[in-house]
């Protein structure tokens, strides 16, 4: 009896000792097995036809391709992945949109310290192209781009409106000149969008582009895909013009924005909601372009060395 008694006591002595499997099966779960237990939220919130496994697996593969994910506040992550499960988009995939990581300067630890990494929803180009042309009411939608040597004319008149288009086919098309986009709708007409100048195009990233570095220098989609995010600044304002669709409007409520509300009626009001901030005063040993952890100044390479 004695033996049997002290034989339990052990056991159970053993079970509380850190390291043990017990310990380890009360650890918080990693990102990627949040994302994993949220898939049947997921798939109630999805459209009608889409499967919510495929989103988990867009979603991990994002996270994957890009580690800082794994270090930004779980639910933005999680949020922007709940925005594309009702949108029925696909992160990472097809042009449909992106959850990029950036440093929030602001966001208050509760500890007495300030800032942390959050995972932004960045709708792209294809992404909002799709959502159109769910709406059954256009033919066919495009951005496109006007390059020096193609041919364009564009005028407005009482007795209707002239547009042309010819790109130049043969040798190089020049420097881009103009953005424009138009739509064709079913039953005839069209949508046009006024033509925007590359220039103009530039001063408005200068302005709107949401990802910078405390000295002001865009990063992120505005630096690597201009001419993708020229296009979408087009379909934007097209979109504008057109029927909107409910999937369509929530779009463009939800992009380039954080979402902190788990659930599926999430989408719906703006509680929980924010605003994306611009990344800047990021702390001492983290790249404000990248968020990667630098090497202290002692450590860098001598001159010569590689950067």
């Amino acid at each position: 009896m004695g033996e049997n008694l002290r034989g339990r006591v052990a056991a159970r002595a053993g079970q509380q000792q850190p390291g043990t499997d017990v310990a380890e099966r009360k650890a918080p779960p990693g990102l990627v097995d949040q994302v994993r237990q949220m898939e049947q939220q997921f798939q109630m919130a999805m459209p009608k036809g889409q499967e919510a496994a495929q989103l988990v697996r867009d979603v991990i593969t994002a996270i994957s391709q890009n580690p800082k994910l794994r270090e930004c506040v779980p639910a933005t992550v999680l949020g922007g992945a709940m925005t594309m499960a009702q949108l029925g988009l696909r992160p990472g995939v097809l042009g449909h949109g992106w959850l990029l990581p950036f440093w929030d300067s602001r966001h208050d630890n509760g500890n007495g310290r300030k800032g942390a990494f959050k995972a932004q929803l960045v709708i792209g180009y294809q992404g909002l192209v799709e959502l159109v042309h769910r709406s059954d009411r256009v033919i066919s939608i495009a951005a496109r781009t006007v390059y020096t040597n193609d041919e364009f004319a564009l005028g407005y008149g009482l007795e209707g409106d002239t547009f042309t288009h010819n790109p130049a086919l043969d040798g190089d098309r020049g420097e881009p000149r103009l953005y424009y986009a138009i739509a064709r709708m079913k039953g005839g007409g069209y949508a046009l969008t006024e033509p925007m100048s590359h220039t103009a195009m530039e001063a408005y990233r200068d302005q709107y582009a949401m990802a910078k570095t405390r000295e002001g220098v865009v990063v992120g989609p505005w630096r690597d895909q201009f001419e993708g995010m020229a296009h979408k600044t087009m379909i934007r304002r097209l979109v504008k013009l057109l029927p909107k669709s409910t999937e369509l409007a929530h779009a463009i409520e939800a992009d380039e924005k954080i979402r902190v509300d788990l659930t599926p009626a999430g989408i719906d009001h703006g509680q929980d909601v924010i605003d994306g901030e611009v990344i800047d005063e990021v702390p001492d040993g983290v790249d404000p372009a990248t968020g990667e952890t630098t090497a202290p100044a002692a450590a860098e390479q001598p001159a010569g060395g590689e950067q």
